[in-house]
């Protein structure tokens, strides 16, 4: 597996292929990444301090690294699992949805991104379990989107809300009433542990995946 030095030199390379070659470069050296080697690339980014594959792999590659997000959250198994430890998780999925969705611009992108969270398992789950902390949530959910702000969490419901109507309506049905009460808790349990359970699967059928990091960037014809 990569390890931090590795995902870092990855990104090192990627910004180095960028300046001398272009995006479309970057975009054919991460069509031939595994999901396993985004996700780990990824992982050490966000939406302050992102990487180059948030925008330049496919949607199939992005299904693969939504199905790894959960791979440490062995703790979502324990039924005493902390509350302090879920939320941990909550945030970490919101900074990859953010991410994901805000760091690519234009309708048709994050359309596409967002159809395939809601074509996974437990995808509509996941992202009730990412925003559900947000204080702001029942007022945004009340005004159906109408507080809006740019670049935060709102704006990746946003797109759940003005292009999937359907899936929109069952976050709002999924939505604990009862915050930190026991349903609240029971839920953001349930979906964390299904989440790494997802996460866990995958990564054991996909191990064969995992290629050493020099041998990625190669250089171009």
């Amino acid at each position: 597996m990569l390890k931090y030095q590795g995902a870092v030199a990855a990104e090192g390379h990627l910004t180095e292929i960028a300046h001398t070659e272009g995006d479309e470069a970057v975009m054919r050296v991460a069509q031939h990444m595994s999901a396993t080697e985004v996700a780990q690339v990824t992982s050490e980014a966000d939406v302050v301090k992102p990487s180059l594959l948030h925008t330049a792999i496919t949607p199939e590659q992005f299904s693969g690294v939504f199905r790894r997000v959960g791979v440490r959250w062995s703790a979502a198994e324990q039924e005493d699992c902390p509350l302090e430890t879920l939320r941990e998780f909550q945030e970490e999925l919101k900074q990859f949805f953010c991410a994901f969705i805000l760091l690519n611009e234009g309708e048709v992108r994050r359309n596409e991104l967002m159809r395939v969270v809601l074509d996974e398992q437990n995808g509509i789950e996941a992202l009730v379990f990412s925003f559900v902390h947000e204080k702001d949530l029942p007022e945004f959910i009340a005004t159906d989107g109408a507080m809006s702000d740019h670049g935060d969490w709102r704006e990746v419901l946003n797109v759940l809300h003005y292009s999937f109507a359907d899936e929109w309506r069952k976050f709002k049905m999924l939505v604990p009433q009862d915050y930190n009460g026991r349903h609240y808790n029971n839920f953001i349990h349930d979906v964390a542990a299904g989440i790494y359970a997802t996460a866990v699967s995958e990564g054991v059928a996909k191990r064969q995946e995992v290629e050493k990091v020099d041998d990625l960037f190669t250089p171009l014809e």
